[in-house]
């Protein structure tokens, strides 16, 4: 477990690099700055235990691999990356509104997102959890702790962070998508999201869909309907 900690510590500090990078990208002042983060970190945590908690009291997760003893692998029960961007979505928004503040403010958190949740996944995979479906052995395949090949979810959702970061950043360099960065990243990783759990361990609960596909489709409506409109409100 210590390398997974790790993987989150060097991913945290990255992000935090990656945001003084990118500057003020939002246009608000430092108070207001403050308060966003603030409130979109205590959203996310607090996002990431409770939409786990129905998997956890309803058996809606992938049974444990071997050598680990909580849900995820973490000592605190399990968690979800799909609730905590829900849960920090949400907190902002309503955040947003106490504060007065009508600009659109994900610009700031979409490359420093990328990169955290990239080397997150990379914990995942040195840890053994989240992983995916037994395969047949083959180069590309990930072995778990009892030799098993597997899917190796952790390490494509890896690349897919990475690509993201990129872009990202290449789009804060242009000032491309202005305002519509986060949403069109976060749409963008529920449907990946969503496509990977079909080679995940997790059990389908409703539509032959498991729950976390259930997460993924909640957060690419509110993140896809948030891009459209400031679309068209660009347009307009």
């Amino acid at each position: 477990m210590i390398a997974y900690f790790a993987w989150v510590a060097i991913g945290i500090v990255l992000a935090f690099v990656a945001r003084r990078w990118q500057g003020d990208v939002t246009g608000l002042d430092a108070r207001e700055r403050s308060g966003v983060l603030f409130v979109a970190i205590g959203g996310a945590i607090l996002g990431a235990y409770l939409f786990q908690l129905p998997a956890d009291l309803f058996g809606w997760n992938a049974p444990l691999p071997a050598g680990l003893s909580a849900p995820d692998g973490l000592p605190l029960g399990g968690r979800t990356v799909l609730g905590g961007m829900l849960g920090g979505w949400i907190a902002v928004e309503l955040g947003k509104r106490a504060f007065g503040i009508t600009r659109p403010t994900g610009d700031a958190f979409a490359l420093p997102l990328a990169i955290a949740l990239g080397f997150g996944r990379m914990g995942c995979w040195s840890a053994g959890c989240c992983a995916g479906r037994a395969c047949e052995p083959s180069v590309f395949a990930s072995v778990d702790a009892a030799g098993t090949p597997r899917v190796p979810v952790q390490l494509i959702e890896v690349l897919f962070h990475a690509v993201c970061a990129a872009g990202l950043a290449i789009a804060t360099r242009r000032r491309w998508l202005s305002g519509r960065r986060l949403a069109a990243y976060v749409t963008a990783y529920a449907i990946a999201r969503f496509t990977l759990e079909f080679w995940r361990l997790q059990p389908t609960v409703l539509f032959g869909l498991t729950y976390h596909q259930l997460l993924s489709l909640a957060l690419a409506v509110l993140a896809g309907a948030t891009w459209w409109s400031r679309r068209r409100a660009r347009r307009a």
